[in-house]
Formats: structure tokens, sequence, C-alpha cells
């Protein structure tokens, strides 16, 4: 239903188009029910079709959760299913992986990688076991721990040579921090770019020669390589 066309669908499940449709008519044999509307510009919900897709999409995720818990490799006892930020991999991910296999060496890992509200939705479908994210939002039945307080400073690519707010994208780190960073640049001019995830802002910073209020953590190691460099007498952030 999301990709609007049989043909698309079945290039993404690497499938023939027949198939696909095949599929479909099959089960709409079975529901009594037209799901599809097809025509020249693709295919569309019917109501029916409506009405059974968080059926489907609950099925698919049943589905790929007991795929997920059959799938333990042969000689160890469980399946730990893990997330956590790319760049956190040297400073948390990767000492925490030597720690878990050389402590718990019967238990198999699956390291994933997902968009923080993604984790949050997976942990409580019980897709995932463990995530670690900055400020997640509050769910029932999980269990939050504060990890660390990262700092969040402004930084700018070494080569930009003009005043940061001239190519300044903002990063939305929660209403507290844009409390704060309004009070700190009142009268700035909003950027026109501004984004939610730190790669997204890294990438932006590294491309574009901008500057970007990031976590220390994600770039540190662009600081020591001189990449980039910290603005001097600017606030810094905390972030949980």
């Amino acid at each position: 239903a999301e990709h609007g066309s049989f043909t698309v669908a079945a290039n993404r499940l690497n499938l023939a188009q027949s198939t696909v449709s095949a599929r479909i008519r099959g089960l709409e044999e079975q529901l009594g029910r037209r799901l599809f509307v097809r025509d020249r510009d693709g295919v569309t919900l019917t109501p029916a079709g409506r009405q059974f897709l968080p059926h489907a999409s609950s099925i698919t995720r049943t589905w790929e959760q007991s795929r997920q818990d059959i799938a333990v490799p042969d000689g160890y006892e469980t399946l730990l299913r893990f997330t956590a930020p790319a760049y956190l991999w040297e400073r948390i991910t990767s000492p925490w992986v030597e720690w878990m296999r050389a402590r718990r060496p019967n238990v198999a890992l699956r390291l994933e990688g997902s968009f923080p509200d993604q984790a949050i939705d997976q942990l409580a479908e019980g897709l995932l076991d463990i995530c670690i994210l900055y400020l997640p939002r509050p769910h029932p039945g999980i269990v939050y721990e504060t990890l660390a307080v990262d700092q969040v400073v402004l930084v700018q690519h070494a080569a930009q040579t003009q005043p940061w707010t001239e190519n300044y994208i903002l990063m939305d780190w929660g209403l507290e921090f844009r409390i704060e960073h309004d009070r700190a640049f009142a009268g700035m001019v909003k950027p026109a770019i501004s984004a939610g995830l730190v790669f997204i802002g890294l990438q932006y910073v590294l491309s574009q020669h901008a500057a970007a209020y990031l976590p220390l953590s994600a770039v540190s190691g662009h600081i020591e390589r001189g990449e980039m460099r910290r603005i001097d007498n600017t606030p810094v952030f905390q972030r949980p």
C-alpha cells in the first residue's frame, strides 16, 4: 500500500510482479473483500483495505518478532537485540559488546540501527531489548535509566571563514534546549535549516562547511583531526 504499485512492491520484495498480484488476489478471496483499486496510475486502498491495514501491520510485526525469536544461533541460549546511535560505537557500544562477549558468552547479540521514535516503538513491541537514546519519549511499560549526560557544544567546520551564524543548522534537542538557546541568542534570525537527528546535523556541518550544536561525543574525533572547531564563549548544554 505504501508504494502505490505492485511493481514497486515486487521489486522491493525481490519477487515477480505476477507473484505479488496473485498473493493479493488470494488474500482478497480469503477475506471476501477487495483491498485495492487497480488502475493505470497504480493501486490505492479501498475502504476495506484501509480497515485491514493496521491488522496487516500487526501481523507483519508479529512475524518479524517470531522470526527473530527463533533465530538464536546454535550454541547460544538466547538473543539480545540492541540499538544505539552509530557515533556512540567507540565510546559505548563497542566496549559493551566486548564486555558481553567476555561475561555472557552464551548470549548472542543482534545490533540494530533505528530512528529514536522507531526504536521506542520496537522496544515496546518486543522487537528490541535495549536502546540507547537521547531524551527518549515516555512510553508505558518501558524502564528508563540515565546512562550518561553528554555535553552539547557549538562547533563549526574548520574551513568555515564567515561568522558561524551565516551558515548554521538548528538542531532540535527538545523544548528545554530551544528555550535556553533562544535566551542565549536573543535576536538571532531563525536558521532556514533545522534537524532532529545527530547524523543529519553532523553530515550537514561536514558537507556544507556549516555550524551546529552537536553532542561532544559525536564531534570530538572531528575536532581532534582538525575537521571542526568549537566556538569559544558560547553556552554548553547538557543532554541525558
